[in-house]
């Protein structure tokens, strides 16, 4: 027998076979260019189809030339490795499922590892030359089943199974939002039927002896591919243009146009009616394709001009952010200076230094004093706003001991609190020296401001100042509770906010501005601590509890 030809197969199954494998291999490596065209570097998924498509590609090209090759050594040699390829792009696609419907950027480390592990036994069977058994010189074709063709089923089954299981899964967890759980679903019965596409097929020819039906199968790959394209392009992942739905217009009137040649040249009803039937599909499904990229590029473009435009009143919104900065912060430092004047000569002559006053003047000059003292503090708020805000708050830190910063706070704010008839305690438990690196002016102003605050917000009752440390995390605590108005969860989630104060505090206090907390917090995380409040609810109390790394 000359080894040169064998068995030559009919004009129709070439025909039918060049139309089954051509076509769709041209049509994946199409949308493999679209994709890496149109897709963000950012999208796996997008690399991953890439892959899939010229593995597949690859396989329907050798495919194709089993088919058509009447030289035994061509078929034999591209014959031992079409399991192999059928197992890579197997992988591959179940990769690009895991992408679409997890929406990760990477693939799980558990993932490569499995699929390495799969790929590898059948590749050292392949370069062996074991990937074929018993080879039919006659007929072209393998005569007998080998491990690699057992595993290759045992591979796509197992795919099956995963797709099925991990489609449902992200089915339910997707199941509020209905978009995307039917962009799996459909993701997920195109798989498994691309899937079944392969091994029913081959099962069935096996089990027939009739391998046309490989053929056959194959008309309703153009389908599939369509979808997972229609998929992909639904889920937002292309960056269309206009270039791009040219192109997409191109391939599928070629695709059109050899579809059209081949139903007016074939000779057999079979074949004719099989290209009929998948070419409307196809092209029905190209519709779809092309009409879902259009009105993506549609919205990409709107989206751009909204972007454009919100640009553009970012950029003013910051300038008049910085003006806004610039005027609180000018005509803070103008107010300062005739506040501090306010303040010295109505201490003078509440003291007297310009002569004895009536008791009643005395006490409009102490009303005068304590009135431009609070202004002074309001504007000093301001102040700090807006140098944090702008970046230009400086920090001088140091170490000290803020135990006993803390202890003498208490002892100056004792009075306050015994005037209107409240308890200061203070107490600690340390097990370390109490040392902390901050600055020390910033720090006994945050300090300051919560023993204050919680004298003006309590009634009656106490105030316990207790310092505490801890010295695996080497973090310093100081706790501020009182029994005073308290505050609900929804109070105490906008609290550290600008111009925030709770909604029960005016019926105790009417002078606050709502930017003493802001400060404070902003300014003990710029020295590595955080403030936080509990409470109980209304009137029953409060805690402020204040932070900062221990140096020792």
């Amino acid at each position: 027998m000359d080894l040169n030809t064998c068995f030559e197969t009919t004009n129709t199954l070439r025909s039918l076979a060049l139309y089954s494998h051509l076509l769709p291999a041209v049509l994946i490596v199409f949308l493999g260019f679209f994709i890496v065209k149109n897709s963000s570097r950012e999208y796996l998924g997008g690399r991953m189809f890439v892959i899939f498509s010229a593995s597949l590609a690859l396989w329907l090209v050798a495919d194709l030339v089993a088919w058509h090759s009447n030289n035994y050594y061509i078929v034999a040699g591209f014959w031992s490795t079409l399991d192999y390829i059928n197992i890579i792009f197997y992988l591959t696609l179940l990769c690009f499922f895991v992408v679409q419907t997890t929406a990760q950027k990477r693939l799980p480390l558990g993932l490569v590892i499995g699929i390495i592990v799969v790929a590898i036994p059948p590749l050292l069977l392949a370069i062996t030359g074991l990937s074929v058994g018993e080879f039919d010189e006659t007929n072209c074709e393998m005569a007998s089943n080998t491990y690699l063709t057992f595993y290759k089923l045992g591979v796509e089954w197992a795919s099956i199974l995963l797709v099925l299981l991990l489609g449902a899964l992200s089915s339910i967890r997707e199941w509020s939002n209905r978009q995307s759980r039917n962009q799996i679903l459909v993701l997920t019965i195109s798989s498994v039927l691309f899937f079944a596409l392969f091994s029913g097929s081959e099962y069935l020819a096996t089990r027939t002896d009739i391998y046309e039906i490989n053929l056959y199968a194959l008309f309703a790959l153009p389908i599939f591919l369509l979808i997972l394209t229609y998929n992909i392009v639904e889920q937002g992942a292309f960056k269309l243009k206009g270039e791009s739905i040219i192109l997409a217009r191109l391939l599928f009137f070629i695709f059109a146009v050899v579809a059209i040649f081949n139903l007016v040249l074939t000779d057999d009803w079979y074949e004719f009616s099989v290209t009929a039937v998948s070419t409307t599909v196809t092209l029905g499904f190209g519709v779809l394709l092309l009409r879902s990229a259009r009105r993506e590029t549609k919205q990409r473009e709107e989206l751009e001009v909204l972007t454009s435009k919100l640009e553009a009143a970012n950029e003013k919104l910051k300038e008049l952010d910085k003006a806004k900065s610039e005027f609180v912060s000018i005509a803070s430092h103008q107010l300062r200076s005739p506040l501090t004047a306010i303040r010295g000569y109505a201490s003078m002559l509440a003291e007297g230094s310009f002569g004895q006053m009536p008791v009643k003047a005395q006490e409009s000059a102490k009303r005068i004093e304590e009135s431009a003292k609070l202004m002074a503090m309001s504007i000093e708020d301001y102040l700090n706003v807006s140098r944090i805000e702008s970046g230009n708050m400086k920090y001088n830190l140091s170490d000290f001991n803020l135990l006993e910063m803390t202890s003498n706070l208490c002892d100056d704010l004792r009075p306050e609190a015994l005037k209107r008839n409240l308890i200061l305690l203070f107490r600690s438990d340390l097990k370390g020296k109490g040392i902390v690196n901050a600055d020390v002016g910033k720090t006994n102003q945050i300090i300051h401001n919560l023993i204050n605050n919680s004298i003006k917000y309590t009634p009656k009752g106490s105030i316990s100042v207790f310092v505490h440390d801890n010295p695996k995390t080497k973090r310093i605590y100081i706790d501020i509770i009182d029994t005073g108005i308290g505050m609900n969860q929804e109070t105490i989630a906008k609290l550290f906010n600008k111009f925030s104060r709770a909604d029960n505090a005016n019926s105790v206090n009417t002078s606050g501005t709502g930017l003493g907390l802001y400060v404070a917090l902003k300014m003990a995380e710029q020295m590595g601590g955080n403030i936080s409040c509990t409470s109980e609810g209304d009137t029953k109390g409060s805690t402020f509890t204040f932070e900062l790394p221990l140096t020792m």
